[in-house]
């Protein structure tokens, strides 16, 4: 059974209940949700063992980042060496990372360019058909084929590759090449990377690879936009020919899911888009009367009242959001509907028959073939726009009846940099999770920050009781770590500013930096309050020899500053200064002596605006006063708080401090969020001001030093 193999033999006390649980959940299926909260070093991973046992049928496992992936990889191939088991996993990766010429796509997506050169390559193929007078045409036999163009693709020579076309009573038809099925059963003999994976797919494409290899695995590894997306659901369960009801899925870093959701959900409405739209119709307009279909002439005014509609609202909708480019500072505002409706649908008697007539004429734009050898859309200056504008509507109606739809209007950048787009947000992921979970055998949620398990639920599920719960302990000895929170220091906005408050901060933080050994993080609520304490920072990292980085605000620039980062974890020590949800705080692996301590300076709840408050009133008209404002404003800050705090101690033998640097972190009643913290984290709290912090800190130190390293 795959249950023989324990791969964390000394954690074993704390996995057999929650192996036991996953089981069972499997095994018994009936739409079974379990959400297991487990820390770092429980072995939650080892629970797909379990689940293979038990699983009926394929396992899917959602994931949020590709960096993910092979933690599971290395799962299967423990599985392989040490047990008679050889289950085959295959992982799904999005084709702006698969794709080999992805960087073609200028000015348009992956998946439009790639949709569009499918098609040309069908029909290039069953063009090579006839002219090589057969009933059967494989492009991988062909010597000296024309060769396609990079940036002026007339075909995809990858996808070409993966097909090959026949004809059966007069008609062309496509199947796999051999060149492709043999491709996959070569890969299934291992378990490769992403990197090694596209480097092995050669000139087949990687994402039809991966397709094909998906339907026969045992084990999928998915990213949560192919599963949650209600645009790309159904496509993905009929593509990898999914079967709901033996199907098991484990949601990894259960945590994030809500947030997800919500994401996947949202449609926005930018000048760009509108452009876009625009040249798309009048395509289309120049196909009008050209179709290969008899019309009525019914059919025909139709199509014509569409145009007429779309001429009429994108004008205004770019007009609508310039004017609010030219008012709005940078940040987010609601949208002021009756304003915004009453400019939009001006003159039009019906907005509904309005929004019809329009769709009609964007479903048509969207199936419009694009004729072969244009260059300008070989270049991507066209694509399908014009359906998203009408989601948009669309969903912005919907907001006038469900108050779990917001409507936004977001500015970014400034003088020449300055942009703005609109926003339709769902903000309520609940009837989205249920849609899968409520159809499939099982469900198991898996995270090491899900607390308080009981409001994750109604978050994700919208129902009480609907999920099997367990909580491990902290597998990790006690005597490892030091857990600390702050007395009186508070970044709350009315304490924030205090000299006293201030100088309890900043006492706290430079005993985190000069007593704690090596490499130390400080996480804070926001940029500006990072920048505001960046001196102090600095000059206590200098008065103990070490190097200061700040978390960048381009993405592009984390590996480099980790990179040097941990490089002086092996000198003296660095001091890294970040956000709690930010690009540091969040996903990254600081292994060994990686990171020795961290402050959590702050309980970071989100900006409170009329965006915050509109999402705090729908959460307490749903679950009330308590719950309603737990999920909807506390919840996220203690996830963050957590994220941040788990970036120490990933392993049963690293030691590290650990400093809640704000009251609230101890504290019950109203804004306190000590009772919704994990309870091997409330039973370890010290509670101290910032003068016995440093003594605390330098006595542990010194314990550990004793009984070496």
């Amino acid at each position: 059974m795959y249950l023989d193999y324990f791969p964390y033999e000394s954690l074993r006390p704390y996995q057999d209940a929650m192996l036991d649980d996953v089981y069972g959940s499997v095994r018994d299926g009936d739409h079974a949700v379990l959400m297991i909260d487990a820390p770092t070093g429980s072995g939650k991973t080892s629970c797909i063992s379990a689940a293979l046992a038990a699983a009926p049928g394929k396992i899917v496992v959602a994931v949020r980042t590709v960096s993910q992936i092979d933690i599971y990889l290395d799962e299967i191939e423990k599985i392989w060496s040490k047990t008679r088991h050889r289950p085959t996993i295959t992982y799904m990766v999005g084709k702006q990372k698969m794709c080999p010429i992805a960087d073609e796509f200028a000015g348009e997506s992956v998946y439009a360019g790639c949709a569009r050169l499918r098609e040309w390559t069908k029909r290039r193929m069953i063009t090579r058909l006839g002219e090589v007078g057969g009933k059967f045409y494989d492009p991988s036999k062909e010597r000296n084929a024309p060769q396609s163009v990079p940036g002026y693709r007339t075909f995809c020579p990858y996808y070409q590759m993966s097909r090959e076309v026949f004809e059966l009573q007069g008609k062309p038809h496509f199947r796999h090449s051999g060149l492709i099925l043999d491709l996959v059963d070569d890969l299934r003999t291992g378990i490769r990377s992403p990197d090694r994976f596209l480097k092995e797919c050669g000139e087949v494409c990687p994402y039809e690879v991966m397709s094909l290899s998906a339907k026969g695995s045992d084990l999928v590894i998915l990213n949560y936009s192919h599963l949650f997306s209600p645009e790309f659901q159904e496509i993905i369960f009929d593509w990898l020919e999914l079967d709901r009801e033996s199907l098991t899925l484990f949601v990894d870093e259960a945590h994030n899911l809500g947030d997800a959701v919500r994401a996947l959900n949202t449609k926005i409405l930018s000048p760009r888009m509108i452009d876009l739209a625009e040249k798309e119709v009048e395509k289309y307009q120049q196909s009008m009367g050209q179709s290969r279909l008899e019309e009525s002439s019914l059919d025909a005014s139709s199509r014509l009242r569409g145009v007429e509609v779309i001429r009429t609202l994108l004008p205004r909708l770019r007009k609508y959001i310039q004017s609010r480019l030219s008012r709005m500072q940078e940040g987010e505002e609601l949208l002021d509907a009756d304003l915004f409706r009453d400019f939009l649908y001006q003159g039009f008697d019906d907005v509904e028959e309005t929004l019809s007539a329009a769709t009609e004429v964007a479903v048509m734009v969207a199936e419009l073939e694009l004729a072969e050898g244009d260059r300008e859309n070989l270049k991507g200056e066209i694509e399908p726009s014009l359906a998203q504008v009408l989601l948009f509507l669309n969903d912005a109606e919907l907001a006038e009846r469900d108050l779990s739809y917001q409507r936004k209007i977001t500015v970014s950048g400034t003088g020449d940099k300055k942009r703005a787009w609109l926003e339709v947000n769902n903000i309520d992921p609940a009837p989205l999770v249920r849609r899968v979970v409520d159809n499939i055998n099982a469900t198991v949620m898996l995270s090491g920050t899900l607390s308080p398990l009981d409001a994750y639920e109604l978050y994700f599920l919208g129902e009480k009781d609907r999920a099997k719960k367990i909580s491990l302990p902290n597998p990790f000895p006690s005597e490892n770590r030091l857990l600390m929170v702050a007395k009186t220091a508070t970044t709350q906005l009315e304490k924030r500013e205090e000299a006293g408050n201030r100088r309890e901060i900043t006492e706290h933080v430079e005993a985190i930096i000069e007593e704690v050994p090596g490499n130390v993080a400080v996480f804070f609520t926001s940029y500006s309050m990072m920048n505001q304490y960046e001196t102090t920072c600095k000059a206590a990292a200098r008065r103990v020899g070490k190097m200061l980085y700040s978390e960048p605000r381009n993405a592009e620039d984390v590996p480099a500053i980790l990179d040097d980062f941990f490089k002086a974890g092996k000198r003296r020590g660095a001091v890294l200064l970040g956000v709690s949800g930010g690009k540091l705080a969040e996903g990254i692996d600081y292994k060994g002596e990686a990171l020795n301590g961290v402050a959590v300076v702050g309980l970071p709840l989100g900006f409170y605006n009329e965006i915050q408050r509109e999402v705090n009133q729908y959460y307490v008209r749903k679950y009330g006063q308590k719950n309603g404002m737990l999920i909807a404003y506390t919840l996220p800050a203690i996830n963050r708080g957590l994220q941040a705090a788990g970036r120490v101690i990933r392993d049963a033998s690293e030691r590290g401090v650990i400093l809640f640097c704000d009251r609230r972190f101890r504290e019950g009643g109203r804004g306190g969020v000590v009772s919704f913290l994990p309870k091997w984290i409330q039973d370890d709290l010290i509670v101290t001001d910032a003068q016995k912090s440093r003594g605390i800190i330098r006595a542990r130190v010194a314990e550990w030093e004793r009984k070496g390293s």
